[in-house]
């Protein structure tokens, strides 16, 4: 695949004789744009056959300027931040992008300075992360009923849903049902733990990376909020969780660096990677 760079008169019709030009010849637009500019107008087009292509369009009178070989990349359409992710990564590899857009494929097609380079930055983004061999972490936690109140579970009404999370040393930390499930509304329920999780991981992460980017934060609080929908047999699952966190940077900082960072630390995180529903950032700069 290559791009051939045209230049049109801005006129009616223009197009609609390129395309004819390419009909009569057998070649077809495998992807690309037109971008008006006063009296003329720049084409950017992506050929299977650019030579063919080229032919037929100097043969009728257009002036093709360029042809350049280009990097495709596939992005996840379902992942917010995939473009500034890979973009940026092309920056840190010293790759200059001359004109980007979407092939009939939804792939991205770039056409850059630096095609070599650009395609190791690409595949190395597009690499699953690299783990050391065998590397794993465990994290032990008790969980103690405390809400035995004589009859133990005779009834579903008889029993408090009260009970203690611990580990190790560390404060136990009181736990309960949610208030509709007839728990105690003034202890941490499983819900709110894994919301909470979720916002911690995210803030983390978030810093870390800030802190490799040379970013200064002076200040981060989120605001989260999870969605639970409950099932007719009784069961029930997560639909979403939203964080919305509100960051305050050093005066000076690079505020736009910053915000694409959250991108990478939703995509770095370790409890958001686990759960099966979507986590949306919302970030307030």
């Amino acid at each position: 695949m290559r791009d051939l760079e045209i230049r049109l008169s801005n006129q009616p019709g223009e197009l609609g004789r390129l395309g004819d030009a390419l009909g009569r010849a057998g070649v077809s637009i495998e992807g690309g744009g037109v971008f008006a500019d006063g009296a003329g107008a720049l084409a950017h087009f992506l050929f299977a056959d650019a030579d063919a292509a080229r032919r037929a369009l100097s043969a009728a009178g257009f002036d093709v300027r360029e042809d350049r070989p280009v990097v495709t990349q596939r992005l996840d359409q379902a992942r917010p931040g995939q473009l500034g992710s890979l973009t940026r990564a092309l920056g840190e590899a010293g790759v200059n992008i001359d004109v980007m857009y979407s092939d009939h494929d939804n792939q991205l097609i770039l056409v850059v300075n630096d095609g070599v380079r650009a395609k190791a930055a690409c595949d190395a983004w597009s690499a699953p992360p690299a783990r050391a061999a065998g590397r794993e972490h465990t994290y032990a936690v008790d969980a103690k009923w405390t809400g035995n109140t004589g009859k133990g579970t005779a009834g579903y009404r008889d029993y408090s849903r009260d009970h203690l999370l611990s580990s190790g040393d560390k404060p136990a930390i009181p736990g309960s049902a949610d208030r509709v499930f007839r728990g105690d509304r003034a202890r941490w329920n499983p819900e709110e733990l894994l919301v909470g999780a979720l916002s911690a991981c995210h803030q983390l992460t978030y810093l870390h990376l800030c802190a490799d980017a040379g970013i200064v934060v002076t200040s981060y609080e989120d605001h989260a909020q999870g969605v639970m929908r409950e099932g007719p047999d009784g069961g029930g699952s997560f639909v979403r969780v939203t964080l919305r966190p509100v960051v305050t940077l050093a005066p000076g900082a690079d505020r736009a660096r910053a915000q694409a960072l959250h991108a990478i630390a939703h995509e770095k995180c370790f409890i958001g990677t686990s759960v099966r529903f979507p986590v949306n950032v919302v970030p307030e700069m």
